[in-house]
């Protein structure tokens, strides 16, 4: 085999790989509507996703008409004694 035939073989297996790096990265990459609310009136659950069987996703309130993330205000303090 001449030195000419190796480096098209080469250069034809580099551009092989690319085209296939194209593709397979193009198919990785799906764009996702937000899930929907599984909801009451005004307070629902938005899922995200699984952590084993378990159901993981965010706590969300209805303000004027629009979902929005609920956010937890209590906070746990070390109690002490004197």
């Amino acid at each position: 085999m001449s030195l000419g035939t190796r480096l098209g073989l080469f250069v034809l297996w580099v551009v092989s790989l690319a085209i296939v790096g194209t593709l397979v990265s193009a198919q990785t990459q799906t764009r996702r509507d937000p899930a929907p609310v599984i909801s009451g009136n005004d307070i629902g659950f938005r899922p995200e996703g699984w952590r084993g069987a378990a159901r993981t996703g965010t706590f969300v309130v209805r303000i004027n008409g629009e979902w929005v993330d609920a956010v937890d205000t209590i906070s746990a303090k070390r109690v002490t004694t004197p």
